[in-house]
C-alpha cells in the first residue's frame, strides 16, 4: 500500500510541476474543481436489517480537487490530469468514516473529422475508519469512438481493472479482483429530441477466493480461482420536451453470468429511469428510479455458508430527488432525498434506509 500512496504523490506532484513549467505554460490550463459540501441524515447508517437495530447518522461530506488540462503540448493532443479528494465523516460512528483519493490521467486525439481515440487511466486509493474497506483500485480504458454522418455513433471500449484490500483477512482478500472488460454501444438519434442505445458487453473476472460447486446439497470448495463471465446487453433511449426544459433517459440491462463457482452463477435484469426538469433558470429538479433483479442459483446465507435451493429473486431499488437551486454564478444550493430497499445480494439479509441532506456547491 506504501508504495501505491508514494506512486499517487508522485503523480500529484508532477502535475503541479509540470503545469507550472515555462515550456508549456502558454498551453497549460490549471483549474479548480468546484467545491461540494454537505450534511446528512441517515437514517440506518450501518445498514441493519432490524429497525430496532438502525442507528442513524449526520454526516458530513466533502468534494473538491482540481484538473490540469493540455499539459502536453502537442498539436491535435488533448490532455487532462485530475486529482479529487472525498471524505465523509459520521458522527455516530467511526467505521463508516472514509477519505478517498482519486488521479486520473487521459487523453483523445482525433484522427479524422469523425473519429476520435482516448485512453484513460485512475487510480483511487481509499482509506476507511475500518480497515476492512481500505483498498487501492486502478483502471485503464482505451475508447475508439467513430460517428457516422450526423446521427449515428458508435462506441468501442476495452477496461482493464485491478483492486486491493490491504487487510490480510482471508474474507477480505477474497474480494481482490481483476477483470477485463470489451464493450460497444450504438447511439442513434432518431430525431433532434430522441436518442435510441444498443450496447453490448463482455466481462471476464477472476478472485482471489476458491470456487465453490455442490455435492447434492453440501458446498464444496474447489482447486484454483473464481472465474467469472458476464454478457449484458443494453437498450435504451433519451428523449426532451416541454420546450427542451425536460429530459427523460431510461437504460436497461440484461445480464447473464457464468461462473465455475456454482455460488456466484445468476441472471438478472438492471433498470434506471432518470427525469430533470429546469422550470426556471436558477431552479433544476432530478429524479431518478432504479431497480436490479437477479436470479440466483444458491445464496450465502449470514454465517457465510452456502446454500442451494429453487431458484429465487433477489431485489434491490432506490429512488432519490434532487433540487438544485443556483444562488448565484459561483454558488448553488443542493438539497436531496434517497431512499433504498436492498436484499443484499447473495444473502438473506435486508435493509432499508431513507437520506436527506442539504448542502452547497461552490465553482471556483
Amino acid at each position: 500500500m506504501s508504495k501505491k500512496r508514494n506512486f499517487l504523490i508522485l503523480i500529484i506532484c508532477s502535475i503541479f510541476l509540470i503545469s507550472s513549467s515555462n515550456a508549456a505554460k502558454s498551453g497549460v490550463e490549471l483549474s479548480p474543481k468546484d467545491i461540494d459540501v454537505a450534511f446528512e441524515y441517515d437514517e440506518n447508517v450501518t445498514r441493519e436489517r432490524l429497525k430496532k437495530d438502525y442507528q442513524y447518522g449526520i454526516i458530513w461530506r466533502l468534494r473538491t480537487g482540481f484538473d490540469v488540462k493540455n499539459f502536453i503540448p502537442l498539436k491535435g493532443l488533448n490532455t487532462r490530469a485530475g486529482y479529487e479528494l472525498r471524505m465523509r465523516d459520521v458522527n455516530t460512528t467511526n467505521d463508516e468514516d472514509y477519505s478517498s483519493h482519486i488521479v486520473n490521467l487521459s487523453s483523445s486525439i482525433r484522427l479524422r473529422t469523425d473519429t476520435i481515440v482516448s485512453l484513460r487511466e485512475e487510480l483511487k486509493i481509499w482509506n476507511s475508519q475500518n480497515d476492512l474497506f481500505n483498498f487501492s483500485d486502478n483502471a485503464v480504458q482505451l475508447g475508439l469512438s467513430q460517428s457516422f454522418g450526423t446521427r449515428t455513433r458508435a462506441s468501442l471500449i476495452y477496461r482493464n481493472e485491478q483492486k486491493w484490500f490491504e487487510n490480510d483477512v482471508p474474507e477480505v482478500q477474497a474480494r481482490n479482483f481483476l477483470y477485463h472488460l470489451v464493450g460497444i454501444d450504438l447511439f442513434h438519434n432518431i430525431s433532434s429530441a430522441f436518442r435510441v442505445q444498443l450496447g453490448y458487453i463482455y466481462q471476464y473476472s477472476m478472485y482471489n477466493r476458491s470456487p465453490i460447486d455442490f455435492r447434492g446439497d453440501i458446498p464444496v470448495v474447489l482447486h484454483g480461482v473464481q472465474r467469472d463471465r458476464q454478457n449484458i446487453f443494453t437498450l435504451g433511449f433519451q428523449t426532451s420536451f416541454l420546450n427542451d426544459t425536460t429530459t427523460l433517459s431510461l437504460q436497461n440491462q440484461v445480464l447473464r453470468s457464468n461462473s465455475n463457482s456454482r455460488a456466484f452463477n445468476f441472471d438478472g435484469n438492471r433498470a434506471r429511469i432518470i427525469l430533470i426538469n429546469k422550470p426556471l433558470e436558477k431552479l433544476s429538479v432530478n429524479f431518478i428510479y432504479r431497480i436490479v433483479a437477479y436470479d440466483l442459483e444458491a445464496y450465502q446465507t449470514p454465517d457465510l455458508g452456502y446454500e442451494l435451493g429453487e431458484i429465487r429473486t433477489e431485489d434491490q431499488s432506490g429512488i432519490s430527488l434532487g433540487v438544485t437551486y443556483d444562488i448565484s454564478k459561483q454558488a448553488s444550493l443542493e438539497i436531496g432525498y434517497e431512499h433504498i430497499a436492498n436484499t443484499v445480494f447473495f444473502t438473506r439479509e435486508f435493509y432499508n434506509t431513507n437520506t436527506f441532506s442539504v448542502g452547497l456547491r461552490i465553482r471556483p
